[in-house]
């Protein structure tokens, strides 16, 4: 079965710029506050976001928001991947910049 994604919550690419929508920044980020963590594979698979190293980065450098990154080797495979989460002290610095997207995600609408 095929996901549809909605053209908002695609990451989009502009010359040599990655530029990520605010639906799908704080869709990753809400998942990663209430649902856990996320490895590239789940992200896609969840949430449509095919570059979710992309989308860590700008919540990193340009959000502050402080994420986890845990090496993992999945199974039946020799591929490994990274697992990202956010830690229990940045959990409320998480929640500040996701009602900014929250707010950022209404006005673009």
């Amino acid at each position: 079965m095929k996901t549809t994604i909605r053209p908002e919550e695609q990451a989009t690419r502009s010359g040599d710029q990655h530029i990520t929508a605010p639906t799908l920044l704080a869709s990753v980020l809400k998942y990663l506050l209430f649902d856990g963590s996320l490895n590239k594979f789940e992200a896609a698979r969840k949430l449509g976001d095919w570059s979710l190293h992309s989308t860590i980065s700008n919540l990193a450098n340009n959000y502050g928001v402080p994420i986890k990154r845990i090496p993992e080797k999945l199974p039946h495979t020799r591929q490994s991947v990274v697992r990202y989460s956010i830690t229990e002290s940045a959990r409320n610095h998480a929640g500040h910049v996701l009602a900014k997207l929250s707010r950022r995600k209404k006005t673009a609408a």
